[in-house]
């Protein structure tokens, strides 16, 4: 067997194990989210989502530090190994001692004490992840995605219960606080069981200054795109109240958690993968075409599929309160496929070590979006989505262009690819739209019917002009079964 074809079966088999262990989990998952969501208020989620700024910020720079080099580097050593732990303590504690002093600011400038307070409590999760982070690193390195799925069923069961348990008991935001802070203990626990340490920590870092300096930019470049991704929420968080806020968040939950699901499995498997290939740059370009082409055909239909019956889920979900948040969501659904395009690239480009060409991508999406945001958070939870509407699409021409080239793809190539799925997707949009008039029905069979002639027309236009993507999706999963 080539390498090609080994690694081909490693990632066939890694993507195997995540996706049972997602599928396992989500369904049970989503629907307690959406009783959670329909016990809580628009105030609990704005409260939660403007403190989640800070804490998820130091998160992020925490996790890009050194997983990522763990999982890089090819010759690593115990000694690395113990100074990394070393290191990782020392940072965790300080993150602790710092979300925990800045608490009070980010409760200043959100006006609200409970801020202050939740962010004070969930500090602690930082000394907890201290002891997550090589054994996860090591696992993912491993490519044990059969070990990684079993931990991440039984950490997001039991904490979406317990979140389930105290909302209905009327803890209101506190329930999705501590929900969270019972996930990463159970997940660090159960991580560090599975790939325990066995060396005690060393202070000093002669030995891994190449790795923290790696990681260093990484974290440079985390910084960059949480900016991206949350300055929406920062900045109207300032400017409107927590129930426009909370509606938004909704409104974004909703439409990141198919990405939120199916990007972490793809990113989780893919980046080990093109480690293993780093010193084969053509051999990566030509996973990185395949992985977009037939990850827009699979996501397209999805996200818009979703966005076009925003109308019966947000209410046959949620309940009637959420009903300002049915164009947010419709709105962010139809931008989520480019989201989720523009991140697929990183994995490869961070495997060759592409990090300030990575920093510059962000640096053009974080500008466009800035002003984008800037200009429409006045106009509430509707506003914002159209932000994204508006400036995230030409964010993303810039940057596929920018990773073509650096890639040794042709632009054309790529720009090739997204033409089927979306003129495909925006029929089933255009057709499920208009046979709303003509479908008088229970919502739940509506919703239904509306699915069903969404997908025969998606499915039967990509037979028409992308049928090559069709067949190799099918390949997939038969050699997959």
């Amino acid at each position: 067997m080539t390498k090609d074809s080994k690694l081909k079966n490693q990632v066939l088999s890694s993507l195997k194990w995540v996706a049972m262990g997602k599928i396992v989990t989500q369904i049970l998952r989503w629907a307690m989210t959406f009783w959670v969501i329909r016990l809580l208020s628009p105030d609990d989620y704005g409260l939660v989502a403007m403190s989640d700024v800070l804490f998820g910020f130091l998160n992020l720079l925490l996790g890009s530090l050194f997983a990522s080099s763990i999982i890089q580097e090819k010759n690593l050593t115990k000694q690395s190994l113990k100074q990394l732990f070393g290191a990782i303590i020392v940072s965790h504690l300080g993150f602790f001692a710092l979300q925990y002093s800045l608490a009070d600011v980010a409760g200043s400038y959100y006006k609200s004490d409970i801020v202050s307070q939740i962010l004070k409590v969930n500090a602690w999760c930082f000394i907890i992840l201290a002891l997550e982070v090589i054994p996860a690193a090591l696992l993912a390195k491993n490519m044990e995605f059969k070990r990684v799925s079993i931990i991440a069923a039984i950490s997001n069961i039991v904490a979406a219960v317990s979140t389930l348990v105290m909302a209905y008991l009327g803890y209101g935001f506190w329930s999705l606080v501590i929900g969270e802070i019972i996930f990463i203990g159970l997940r660090a626990a159960l991580t560090f069981a599975a790939k325990p340490i066995d060396f005690l920590p060393s202070f000093k870092i002669n030995d891994i200054t190449a790795m923290l300096k790696f990681g260093g930019m990484l974290s440079i470049q985390s910084v960059l795109f949480y900016v991206f991704m949350h300055m929406d929420v920062a900045i109207a968080g300032r400017i409107m109240t927590p129930t426009e806020v909370g509606l938004y968040a909704i409104g974004l939950q909703v439409a990141l958690m198919p990405q939120k699901k199916i990007m972490p499995l793809l990113r989780q498997v893919a980046f080990p993968a093109f480690s293993q290939i780093q010193d084969q740059p053509k051999l990566i370009a030509n996973y990185v075409l395949k992985a977009q082409r037939l990850c827009i055909s699979l996501t397209l239909p999805i996200f818009w599929g979703l966005a076009s019956v925003t109308d019966l889920v947000i209410p046959l979900l949620l309940g009637e309160k959420w009903l300002g948040a049915v164009i947010p969501t419709t709105i962010m659904l139809m931008i989520m496929p480019l989201r989720f395009s523009e991140e697929l690239f990183n994995p490869a480009l961070k495997s060759l070590k592409k990090v300030n060409h990575m920093l510059v991508n962000l640096c053009f999406m974080v500008v466009i979006m800035f002003i984008s945001i800037m200009v429409a958070a006045r106009y509430g939870a509707t506003g914002l989505a159209l932000a994204w509407l508006c400036g995230f699409p030409i964010a993303y021409l810039i940057v596929a262009w920018r990773n073509s080239q650096t890639l040794n793809t042709q632009f054309s190539q790529f720009v090739k690819l997204l033409l089927a799925p979306m003129l495909s997707g925006a029929a089933m949009f255009a057709v499920v739209y208009g046979a709303k008039s003509f479908i008088e029905a229970d919502i739940v069979v509506a919703l239904l019917l509306q699915i069903t002639l969404g997908g025969i027309t998606y499915l039967g236009l990509m037979l028409l002009l992308d049928r090559a993507s069709i067949k190799e999706v099918l390949s997939m999963l038969k050699r997959n079964g």
